[in-house]
């Protein structure tokens, strides 16, 4: 199980890593992190969170303005490891339910990679060699995206 902090002091951080450490939950940095967080910690620095994908949010702040439907609490510090657990055990049990407006990744990242390719092609004038030097990547590699994604280089 992982998560992700936002808005937090620190010392807020500190006890909140100390808490989630103990509990064997990794914590991701939202920034490097190559995975979705399973919940959210929102600490009392925090505005506001406006999340396209149903991400359950532990907040530590009463005032923070959520805009999802998901799942939310609210639970100031200090936490206490059994109140923790039972939201833990709720946050794990809603994993196994499928997920209303869940974005696919996967598709998206497709989609943008075939739009830059193209676009890369387009001013490269279908010349594949100066379309890969400016994507940064391998002709060959390329050429390779470009038959997964079916493009042909006379379109350009």
């Amino acid at each position: 199980m992982n998560c992700w902090l936002y808005g937090l002091s620190l010392e807020e951080r500190w006890q909140v890593e100390a808490i989630l450490n103990y509990l064997g939950i990794e914590i991701d940095d939202p920034d490097t992190a190559m995975r979705a967080p399973v919940f959210i910690v929102v600490g009392s620095l925090a505005g506001a969170v406006n999340s396209q994908v149903e991400v359950p949010i532990i907040s530590l702040n009463q005032a923070f303005k959520v805009y999802t439907s998901g799942l939310y609490w609210y639970s100031p510090l200090p936490w206490r490891q059994e109140t923790l657990q039972k939201v833990l055990k709720e946050i794990d049990a809603s994993r196994k339910l499928p997920r209303r407006h869940a974005l696919d990744l996967n598709l998206h990242v497709r989609h943008l990679e075939s739009l830059l390719i193209r676009q890369a092609l387009v001013s490269s004038r279908g010349v594949v060699s100066k379309a890969a030097a400016s994507l940064q990547i391998q002709r060959t590699t390329l050429i390779e995206k470009m038959r997964r994604y079916k493009i042909d280089k006379s379109e350009f």
